[in-house]
């Protein structure tokens, strides 16, 4: 289920008023075990009230270093793990993780795939069309087709929700064209 742990938070709020300063903001942070160590990894957008133009579509690999610079600066002398830790700052990508039901809210019509923590008639795991978000409600058209269902569930209720990024989806066929609610995709730093 999703949970926001309060070192999540807190390197939320550690990070907030450098990613002003650059036009973005938090999209999501998860905690991983990677081998011995932490793994952190952040994921950056646009800011809601940074336009995406023709050159700006989305997150860059230099702002991404950046912060990733910056955040492993302010973890050392916050020092939020014990041990050592991997950071892993990056776009959410065209396959973006929905941290929280409002982030759904630009992707209506879009393919999903939801991992729930409690099955539905036996299922845990379904893909297709997001239909409808109502608060915390996400609906959706699951196994579009000839057997194709409607499925309603409570964001908070699920462990992993994703976008089924589809190249032609989106205008003239490019990823990230100047429309796009998600950017363009970027390396991890």
């Amino acid at each position: 289920m999703h949970r926001t742990s309060a070192v999540t938070e807190k390197i939320r709020e550690l990070i907030a008023p450098y990613l002003t300063t650059l036009g973005l903001t938090v999209w999501g942070v998860e905690l991983a075990a990677a081998g011995h160590r932490q793994l952190v990894r952040l994921y950056l957008d646009l800011a809601a009230d940074t336009p995406r133009t023709a050159e700006r579509k989305g997150v860059t690999i230099d702002e991404c270093a950046r912060v990733s610079r910056h955040l492993g600066s302010l973890l050392e002398v916050e020092e939020y793990f014990h041990g050592a830790y991997v950071l892993e700052v990056s776009s959410p990508g065209l396959s973006r993780r929905f941290f929280e039901a409002g982030q759904l809210a630009g992707f209506l019509g879009r393919e999903i795939e939801a991992k729930l923590a409690v099955p539905i008639n036996g299922r845990k795991r379904f893909r297709g069309i997001l239909t409808a978000l109502d608060g915390q409600i996400v609906s959706m058209t699951a196994d579009p087709g000839p057997k194709s269902f409607p499925i309603s569930f409570d964001f908070a209720e699920s462990d992993k929700v994703r976008l089924i990024h589809a190249f032609d989806a989106t205008p003239d066929g490019e990823a990230g064209g100047d429309d796009s609610p998600y950017g363009s995709p970027e390396a991890t730093s």
